[in-house]
């Protein structure tokens, strides 16, 4: 079987001859393969060389999963973000190139690439040759130095030493985000360009919510509802990027499109909650004036204006009409929830969803009113279905996450992103909630069961992003379900797919945190725990255990302390009985300090410790004349320190003393080989050299 650099080198190389696949091939192999190795390449090196060879292939998409994965392992990889920039070049975006590039010449100004990519795309778009805006606005802002890579994850590896994970994970935060959005969006930009919508609304969807004034995210989600044929959705979103930025020339050109087409002015912009569609200025006023009452907690007299409202919205004759109307009527269903008017509040809500069945507020309206009558199971549905229509509702989002809670499922946990056909919704929900009875009732193999078929709806791999994180909480559950059996492997295995699905997920990694505790693993444990709890600085499981073991390593650290300082008395002592050739004494001594080597120390720490000491156990048999015993000792010192001159020495010695000078001589050789210094290997060698008629200091080896 080839090694990890070997098929590393053999993908390298098929590259340069145009062998694309087989060098594809190579790498995924190598990947596979790969260690730790003397030759420093490393994982970040195994995605910048398929990024390159996919870029060869012209797959930008598997180019840019490629990149995505070399930043992950390394956010200052200069190379990661050469090959983002040849992406956006690829796809005509100048200005994202030249951002990438400028990435790239900061992380590494020597590298000449980055050097010339900058220049390059500087003189494409009219800039002087060493433009880079990145820099000059480091320059110009005092606190520069506190942005460098360096500085904020130092920063935040003390914030996690001292248990602010929280803190530690903003800062964190702060420096991935840098890449994260830059490659989201240009994924969502692709999958629009390759007619993928829902993927590209995902792509979209995830850099907003890393970083929610990122004006591209807004205009390629108001690109994504224009390509769905739903222009007041992507009317709303050209309004909210414009909100932030009101120069962006896309959403500048893309509102006076969408504007155009809905026989508005090309101008036309009213970033409202209620309203989307051109009306009289005072109906506009009206709706402000209802919203400032809301505000002030004055219901009554804010339903009193939106009922007029409304009234003078039903006599107007406008396409868009019904659209307005349907808002106001979510506006006065809130009132009334505000008001305790649950009946009235559902009664807006559904006359909200007559007029919009898309209606995002409508239905987390009617999801808090089924919550309020205790029916959570449909208050669950219809907050679910907010969330799809509009993702960034944050009524919706926290009305689901409490009635999950109630459930017994992740807060996130929403049936129409599963990826399962809604013919068998009911059937998945009926599973899930099945597993979840049988595992409070701790019946884990049952709930095993129900799992297992519900996984079994799945008709292949996801590919979303929902589906991978359904699929993850799936195997979660089933992880949690095996530690309650005690069956460790199993656990294991589905925490793992869980990481695989979702790298990210904290459960998964508190899971392998638990198996390595329950191995007695603790320092394996610990590096689990703490990855959940930076990837969820809540998560409750993973901090009590963090928590355990720290306190288990403690006690650990406190035992080899106190056994190593009782392991260097006693060897001292050893050696002053040594001199005094009180040899048994030595000998009781010695033993019961390699007694508790073996009990303070893990394999590798202990070996050249356990070579030393046997070694000395060595001399001592054989200055009672117990040449078998001395003999076992220096080969157990061998074992444990294959360099050991002293052990080889000490086997020499016992070999002159059976009468074989020429091994014994051998063995003095590599004493003297070992350690050139080692007086007693060099007079055991003279000695073993004069009976054998050599000159004394006659080595072969050398």
């Amino acid at each position: 079987m080839k090694s990890f650099y070997e098929l590393f080198n053999a993908a390298y190389d098929l590259n340069k001859i145009g062998k694309y696949d087989e060098a594809q091939n190579a790498l995924k192999e190598a990947e596979e393969a790969f260690v730790p190795n003397d030759k420093n390449i490393t994982l970040e090196d195994v995605y910048i060389l398929r990024g390159t060879i996919a870029l060869n292939q012209e797959d930008v998409d598997y180019a840019l999963e490629a990149f995505e994965a070399a930043l992950k392992k390394n956010p200052e990889s200069a190379e990661a973000c050469l090959g983002l920039g040849q992406i956006f070049y690829i796809v005509e975006d100048k200005k994202a190139t030249k951002a990438m590039f400028e990435w790239a010449y900061k992380n590494d100004p020597e590298n000449e690439s980055a050097r010339n990519a900058i220049v390059n795309i500087n003189r494409e778009l009219g800039y002087p040759d060493w433009h880079n805006s990145l820099l000059e606005n480091l320059e110009e802002t005092p606190e520069a130095e506190d942005l460098s890579f360096e500085n904020i994850y130092n920063e935040a590896y003390d914030l996690f030493l001292n248990n602010n994970y929280s803190e530690a994970l903003d800062r964190l935060s702060a420096l991935n985000s840098r890449y994260v959005e830059e490659a989201y969006l240009l994924k969502g930009n692709i999958y629009l360009a390759d007619g993928d919508l829902e993927r590209a609304r995902d792509a979209f969807e995830t850099a907003l919510e890393h970083n929610p004034q990122a004006v591209p995210a807004l205009v390629g989600l108001a690109e994504y509802f224009y390509k769905k044929g739903m222009k007041q959705d992507a009317k709303v979103m050209y309004e909210q990027a414009l909100q932030i930025d009101p120069h962006d020339e896309f959403a500048l050109v893309g509102l006076a499109k969408v504007n155009q087409e809905l026989g508005l002015s090309p101008v036309h912009n009213l970033v409202d909650f209620f309203s989307n569609t051109e009306v009289a200025s005072e109906v506009n006023s009206r709706l402000d004036d209802a919203y400032e009452k809301f505000e002030a907690k004055d219901f009554s007299s804010a339903l009193a204006v939106l009922n007029q409202l409304e009234g003078e919205l039903r006599s107007l004759e406008s396409d868009g009409v019904n659209d307005i109307i349907s808002r106001v009527k979510n506006f006065k269903g809130f009132n009334y929830l505000s008001l305790g008017d649950v009946e009235n509040a559902r009664y807006e809500f559904e006359g909200a969803l007559e007029l919009n069945a898309e209606s995002s507020q409508a239905c987390s309206g009617l999801g808090e009113v089924f919550y309020l009558e205790g029916n959570d199971k449909e208050a669950k549905i219809m907050f679910e279905w907010g969330v799809k229509n509009n993702r960034a509702n944050s009524f919706a989002k926290a009305g689901l996450a409490k009635v999950n809670k109630i459930l017994g499922l992740p807060a996130d946990h929403n049936t129409l992103f599963l990826g399962i056909d809604i013919e068998n919704s009911k059937a998945f929900t009926d599973l899930m909630t099945e597993a979840y009875n049988k595992f409070v009732a701790k019946d884990f193999e049952a709930a095993i069961s129900a799992l297992e078929k519900a996984e079994d709806m799945y008709d292949e791999m996801p590919s979303s992003r929902e589906e991978k994180l359904s699929l993850a909480s799936i195997s979660n559950f089933k992880g949690y379900c095996y530690l309650g059996i005690n069956e460790l492997d199993d656990a294991r295995k589905s925490f793992e797919k869980a990481l695989v699905l979702n790298p990210d997920s904290s459960q998964a990694c508190a899971g392998l945190g638990e198996i390595f505790y329950l191995l007695e693993q603790e320092e394996n444990a610990k590096v689990m725990y703490e990855w959940a709890v930076k990837n969820e600085p809540r998560n409750k499981v993973a901090i009590a255990g963090l928590e355990k073991v720290n306190k288990i390593l403690g006690i650990k650290d406190e035992i080899i302390k106190r056994n190593t300082e009782k392991i260097e008395n006693l060897i001292e002592s050893a050696y002053d009985d040594f001199e005094k050739k009180s040899y048994e004494v030595a000998l009781e001594k010695l033993l019961e300090a390699e007694g508790l080597i073996s009990e303070t120390f893990e394999d590798q720490e202990k070996e050249a410790t356990i070579a030393s000491i046997n070694n000395f156990i060595g001399f001592n048999y054989l200055a009672l004349g117990k040449n078998d015993r001395a003999k076992s000792h220096f080969e157990t010192a061998l074992e444990n320190n294959p360099e050991s001159s002293q052990a080889c020495a000490g086997l020499a010695e016992v070999l002159f003393l059976e009468g074989k000078d020429k091994e014994a001589k051998e063995m003095y050789e590599w004493a003297v080989k070992n350690n050139p210094e080692n007086r007693y290997a060099l007079a055991g060698l003279a000695k073993v050299n004069n009976l054998l008629g050599l000159d004394e200091n006659d080595n072969s080896l050398l």
